[in-house]
Order: C-alpha cells, then structure tokens, then sequence
C-alpha cells in the first residue's frame, strides 16, 4: 500500500492512465450525443493523451518536475477536440501542483491537485454546462477533501474518489436531458473515470508497459 508516490509511479499512473483510455475509446465514443453527436469523444481524450504520452516517454529522467511538465505540454500540443482540450485542461492543473514536489507526492498533494485540474477545466470552458465531465471531475475534487481525512493509502484514496466519481456520472442524465433520451451517460465523464481508474491500477500492479 502506497503512502506516497515518487517520480516512476507517476509515469507509471499517466502511461497506465493513457493505455486505459485507448483501449476503450470506441466505448467512450459510443456514448457521445453531447455537445453533438459525433461519435468522436473517446478518439479525442485518446489522442490527447497518446501526445501527452509519447512527450513523457522522451523524457529521461524520473524527477516529479520533468515528468509532469513533459505530460502536460505532450497533453496540451495534442489535444483534439472539446474533450481533449478539457482533458489537457484538467492534466494541466493536476501537473502544475504535482511538479512543485522534489521527491514525492502525498495523498494531501494529489488531492489539492485534482482540484486544481478542476478549476482549470472549468475556467476554459466560456459557458460551463453541468452534466458533463465538469461536472464529475468538479464532484472527485470536492470528494477528495473528504477522502485525505479517511485513506490510509494511495489506494484508498483513489478507490473512494473513483466510487464518487461513478456515482456522479451515473447521475448526469438527470442533469443533461439530451443523455436522458439517449439512455446514456456522459462520454467525457465516462473518459474521466477511465483515466483515474487507469491512476488506480497503476497503483494496484495492473500498470501498462513504461518506455
């Protein structure tokens, strides 16, 4: 159980992160009725990261610093799309907190991070509108105030502000009526968790191949 994390499992975390997404995208793709319907969310939050992770495999060293900023300017020249900005938004506020850490990150960090990249997300959206990844990225930082007080570990705390995080998007039809009438949640929301549950496996050893 992992009370801190270094430089190497936060590589770890963004490439497992990254895998997670890529390899259901055409699930996140399939729910994207909103803004429009074109099928394209999870192709974007994919792309997005594949740049995010490709600028972090050409980076040598395993410092906090280097990996952070390498992953936040690979997420920020390749985002693609609605989703991809939002998603190079939210890693951008993650990775401007995380990469003021010398050696390790606590849970305590992390959490302040999250609500970074929360912040950051909603201040480049011009009209943010409820029901969307906003939304359930918006709900994991409130929680994760909550989740520092309780976790023993990395892994309770990630668990706990996943489970949140699920229970928001499973209520984001209720919040958007156009996913209402699709019968679905929201795609971002649903990329969203795959990336954090992508964080979480990391951490468990269910973590993709690191260059």
């Amino acid at each position: 159980m992992n009370k801190t994390i270094n430089g190497s499992g936060l590589r770890k975390m963004f490439a497992t992160a990254f895998s997670l997404v890529e390899e259901n995208k055409q699930a996140i793709d399939a729910l994207n009725v909103f803004p429009v319907p074109d099928g394209d969310t999870g192709t974007n939050m994919s792309l997005t990261l594949k740049s995010a992770a490709t600028e972090m495999n050409a980076c040598e060293t395993n410092t906090i610093e280097a990996i952070c900023v390498a992953f936040n300017r690979g997420a920020l020249k390749g985002a693609r799309g609605n989703s991809g900005v939002i998603t190079s938004q939210i890693i951008k506020g993650i990775c401007s907190v995380l990469m003021s850490c010398v050696n390790e990150v606590d849970i305590k960090t992390f959490a302040r991070a999250i609500q970074s990249g929360a912040d950051m997300a909603y201040k480049a959206v011009t009209v943010p509108k409820e029901g969307t990844i906003l939304t359930v990225i918006k709900s994991m930082a409130e929680r994760s105030k909550q989740a520092v007080k309780t976790s023993k570990s990395f892994e309770d705390f990630l668990n706990d502000i996943i489970a949140h995080g699920e229970a928001t998007l499973q209520m984001t039809p209720e919040l958007l009526p156009v996913l209402k009438k699709a019968g679905v949640v929201d795609a971002g929301g649903r990329g969203l968790m795959f990336i954090f549950s992508g964080f979480y496996k990391a951490l468990t050893g269910e973590c993709a191949e690191v260059e």
